[in-house]
């Protein structure tokens, strides 16, 4: 069967078409943001930028539900996300968006720390082992976290607070802790964040806000003093 060369040019156009469309087919990201310490929704800009770091586009969170959309962006490539609100503190995540034939939206959720004087951030997963002060291992993978938010926002000053496994001698505890608050600040300070802008405090009596267990835990599960970063300074 033969074709003129309207016919053919129409069939070249039509697969030229396609391609170019499945070339520039975009996606967007979506999401919610939340404070880390109260779990509420926030309302704080979240912005994406290119490998250039030219900003490809913008949304502020939603104050009731946390939701925001930023579209135009492109598949396959990687963003930085940047977290901004002069109630929070600022930070920031590398995302890389997925290949798809078709539209898609990918989710992305975030969450905040405040930026308040006093306000206490607990270390969720404790760096140390029980009855030792020295990190344990993986323990670089939580505190690199509470790194970047300080190199982030070099405003900041902050306080670590460590408390002891179990009641006994006051004194005995307070200088195990200051040990574990010690080796936090040494991390931090060996990955880039200065020393002028941390202090420890040691405790020789367990946490009262999250204390011992009275009752046999299961099995496996061990109560370990709690870490806290203190802002004392933003």
């Amino acid at each position: 069967m033969r074709y003129n060369k309207h016919v053919m040019f129409m069939i070249v156009f039509l697969v030229i078409a396609q391609y170019i469309c499945h070339a520039q087919q975009v996606m967007s990201v979506t999401g919610t943001v939340i404070d880390q310490t109260t779990r509420n929704p926030v309302s704080i800009l979240v912005s994406f930028y290119d490998r250039n770091n030219k900003k490809i586009g913008s949304s502020k969170s939603n104050s009731a539900t946390g939701y925001y959309l930023v579209t135009g962006l492109k598949q396959g490539e990687t963003y930085k996300v940047q977290l901004e609100s002069s109630d929070f503190f600022k930070d920031q995540y590398d995302i890389t968006l997925p290949v798809s034939k078709k539209y898609a939206d990918v989710s992305r959720d975030f969450t905040v720390k405040p930026l308040v004087k006093g306000a206490k951030i607990l270390l969720e997963v404790p760096p140390f082992e029980l009855k030792k002060s020295k990190l344990r291992v993986g323990a670089e993978d939580y505190l690199a976290d509470i790194k970047k938010m300080l190199v982030l926002n070099p405003g900041v000053s902050v306080e670590i607070h460590t408390f002891p496994d179990a009641e006994g001698d006051p004194a005995a505890n307070e200088a195990f802790t200051m040990e574990r608050a010690q080796a936090i600040k040494q991390y931090l300070i060996d990955n880039g964040v200065r020393e002028q802008k941390l202090g420890v405090k040691a405790s020789g009596q367990t946490d009262l806000v999250n204390p011992p267990p009275r009752y046999k835990t299961a099995k496996g599960k061990r109560y370990i003093g709690p870490s806290y970063i203190v802002i004392i300074k933003v």
